[in-house]
């Protein structure tokens, strides 16, 4: 019930200069709109987003894992690496 309440994920980091870890779909959201590369916000970023506001909002459509994939897949379209998805720790 406590992870669902915080929609929680499994943890990823990922490399921006710096290393953050993320461990809830507010966590990812947060990065997206706060963090993210401004010349990086194509396809993936905006699926990434929308995915991200619909669980936060209850969809019973995505999942809090659909919003980690989707944040994965929008770190890879801006050329950022994702642990433990791309082994690079």
């Amino acid at each position: 019930m406590i992870a669902e309440a915080n929609h929680a994920i499994a943890p990823l980091t990922i490399e921006w200069g710096t290393f953050e870890t993320l461990s809830t779909v507010a966590g990812l959201a947060r990065c997206l709109l706060d963090h993210w590369p401004p010349d990086c916000a194509a396809d993936a970023y905006v699926t990434a987003l929308m995915v991200c506001d619909a669980v936060l909002t209850g969809s019973d459509e995505d999942t809090a894992e659909d919003a980690r994939a989707a944040f994965v897949d929008s770190a890879h379209e801006a050329g950022l690496s994702v642990c433990p998805d791309d082994d690079f720790i």
